[in-house]
Formats: C-alpha cells, structure tokens, sequence
C-alpha cells in the first residue's frame, strides 16, 4: 500500500466502518424496544385477568372503582406497548435502509483501488449491497 490515495481509501473506510458500527447499535436499541413493547402488550391482559380474579376474592364495597381502575390501568398499558412496537418498527426500517446506503458506498469506495479491494473483500459482506441493487 503506497501512495496517500490508498491511505485516504483506508480512511474513508475505517469511516464508513465505524458509521456501520453505531447503526448496528441503534438497531439493537430498536430492537430491544420492539421486544420491551411486546412483552407491555403480551402481559397487560393476563396480569388485568389475575388482578380482578384476586379483587373476585374481595368484600370490598368498591369492587367495580376497582375493577374499572383495573381495566383503564392494563388498557393503558396494552395501548402504550402497541404503541412503542410500531415505532421501533418504524425506526428499524429507517436504520435498516441507512445500512444499504452505507454498503453501497463501502463497495463504491473499495473499488477505487485494487489493494484496498484484495485486502478487505472477505473481511466487509457486500451481499446485502448487491442484493439492494437487484
């Protein structure tokens, strides 16, 4: 590797690479988020039915203030899940388009030399670059 044209090559690179890395964070924050709004959404119902079982028990005089609290309280919960399942859907797929982008400029700029494409071809997967231009 001679000459600062490869050297900048490699610089761009290791740039792209590490824009790659933080889009790989923030879809694992997406998709712990979706998983977060799932489990709301999931267990919001089954825990409202085991508290107005338990309030069944109950002699208490508000047993309906109850169940009504009951009811508004899981709904809410169940809302709110779904509601966050959507928006990191909405986020993945914002993220997952920015990460073809990059791929297709990580492949743009390993083509400019031939030593920087010979060194990094086995090491950076270009399938899903090639797969978008399909």
């Amino acid at each position: 590797m001679e000459g600062p044209g490869e050297q900048e090559i490699l610089a761009k690179i290791r740039t792209l690479l590490a824009l790659e890395r933080n889009y790989l964070a923030e879809e694992r924050t997406a998709l712990a988020e979706f998983r977060t709004g799932l489990g709301l959404t999931v267990l919001a119902p089954a825990a409202s039915t085991v508290i107005a079982y338990i309030f069944s028990f109950l002699q208490v005089e508000r047993v309906l203030f109850l169940d009504s609290l009951n009811f508004t309280f899981f709904a809410f919960l169940t809302v709110w899940g779904i509601w966050i399942s959507f928006r990191s859907r909405s986020k993945l797929n914002k993220i997952r388009k920015k990460k073809l982008i990059l791929k297709n400029r990580e492949a743009e700029v390993m083509k400019q030399s031939k030593a920087v494409h010979d060194l990094l071809c086995d090491c950076i997967a270009l399938e899903d670059a090639k797969l978008s231009k399909e």
